[in-house]
């Protein structure tokens, strides 16, 4: 009997000590690499910070969780210097050494300047504000978005105006303003005609370039002020809105402000009467999806505070992972079927982070439609559930 016993505690401490050295499959896998180019200063410094750092976070709380099916979810986070040969060098980077399997990138114009490269290279991109026109599959089959197309949002805005203004009897009067480059205008015409057909009256376009002086702000207010508008839809950076409405403040205008998802942000959030047409949950949101955004808060950094485009980092990190989800197992994974697994996503949901995800072979954008905050009292507040728009054929 003794010699049983000694003989079964060997087992056992034998059969431990193997379990513990021998090292856990999931971590020694290869991992699954994602490139993610975010600016973290200039124009667009303030939200792609945050938008990394949701990213971060969700990766981190992704792997902390068994990962992507076992397999752990590497971010690989570079600066977007906004810098043509630094750009070039970090897309060459995640591509020829990193061989990542995705990519995501923030500013708009880095991804239209690497548009070809991504074609050539076959790598399924997203980009935070996906211009209409790359959303055609048969032409960019590699494009991407978590969020509606600014176009969509500009209509989504418009159709609130028609049928929420309470401004009976006469043509609602509308003007848009917005800094004069591609961000700027690319939805100009098409956005101008729909609204139009709404039956709105559409004053001169109001351009502003140079916000290093409130005294380059004031002639495009004294233009708003003489076609006086019932509401201005406002296309610019956060941080440029808030010049321009601090301005606007001081002069007491009577039109009512209307911005879009990239201006409209918890940084506007001492300007009471703003609305915004966002997609993106602010942060903090009574939503389901936002239970755990705030458990790794409360966690990790519970003194900081964050902006809805953390939530848009976050939310683009879930999506990522399912994408990269669905394309397991590993004898399938490449990614051409990262690709196929986005062009099957249909009725993704995420909580209400973002609105339900649809895209499909012959139609790139995620979703068409969005919701309208007002800012009340300090805070984002939602005034509508989400707008939508038919899908027309593409």
């Amino acid at each position: 009997m003794k010699k049983i016993y000694i003989f079964l505690s060997y087992f056992f401490l034998s059969f431990f000590v193997t379990i513990v050295m021998i090292p856990n499959v999931a971590i020694s896998q290869v991992p699954l690499k994602v490139g993610v180019l975010c600016p973290f200063t200039g124009r667009w410094g303030d939200s792609g910070r945050e938008c990394a750092k949701g990213m971060s976070d969700a990766g981190k709380w992704l792997n902390q969780r068994d990962g992507v099916f076992g397999r752990k979810l590497e971010m690989l986070l570079i600066d977007d210097t906004s810098q043509p040969a630094e750009t070039m060098a970090a897309y060459r980077k995640l591509n020829e050494a990193d061989r990542i399997l995705l990519l995501y990138i923030y500013s708009m114009d880095t991804a239209l300047a690497l548009v070809p490269h991504i074609h050539f290279d076959r790598i399924p991109t997203f980009t935070s504000s996906l211009p209409s026109h790359l959303t055609t599959p048969f032409k960019y089959p590699y494009v991407f978005s978590i969020t509606p197309t600014p176009l969509d949002l500009s209509k989504i805005a418009m159709k609130f105006i028609v049928e929420r203004s309470g401004i009976k009897g006469r043509k609602i009067k509308v003007v848009f303003v917005g800094s004069p480059d591609l961000y700027g205008r690319h939805f100009l015409d098409e956005a101008r005609e729909y609204a139009k057909a709404l039956g709105l009256d559409i004053g001169p376009d109001i351009w502003i370039s140079d916000f290093s002086s409130t005294k380059m702000i004031l002639p495009s207010l004294s233009t708003i002020n003489q076609y006086n508008p019932d509401f201005a839809y406002l296309s610019l950076a956060s941080k440029e809105a808030f010049l321009m409405l601090q301005e606007a403040k001081k002069m007491d205008l009577k039109t009512k402000w209307i911005c879009n998802m990239r201006a409209f942000d918890e940084n506007l959030s001492a300007f009471d009467g703003v609305f915004g047409v966002q997609p993106i949950s602010p942060f903090g949101e009574d939503v389901p999806g936002m239970a755990v955004i705030k458990e790794a808060h409360q966690r990790w950094h519970p003194y900081d505070s964050h902006t809805l485009s953390y939530i848009e980092g976050w939310a683009t990190t879930q999506v990522v992972a399912e994408a990269l989800g669905r394309s397991l197992p590993e004898q399938r994974l490449s990614r051409e079927w990262v690709k196929i697994s986005l062009e099957g996503f249909k009725d993704f949901v995420l909580g209400g982070l973002i609105p339900p995800i649809t895209i499909s072979r012959d139609d790139h954008r995620p979703s068409v439609e969005s919701r309208i905050f007002i800012i009340k009292e300090g805070k984002l507040s939602r005034i509508t559930s989400f707008i939508s728009l038919d899908r027309e054929r593409r």
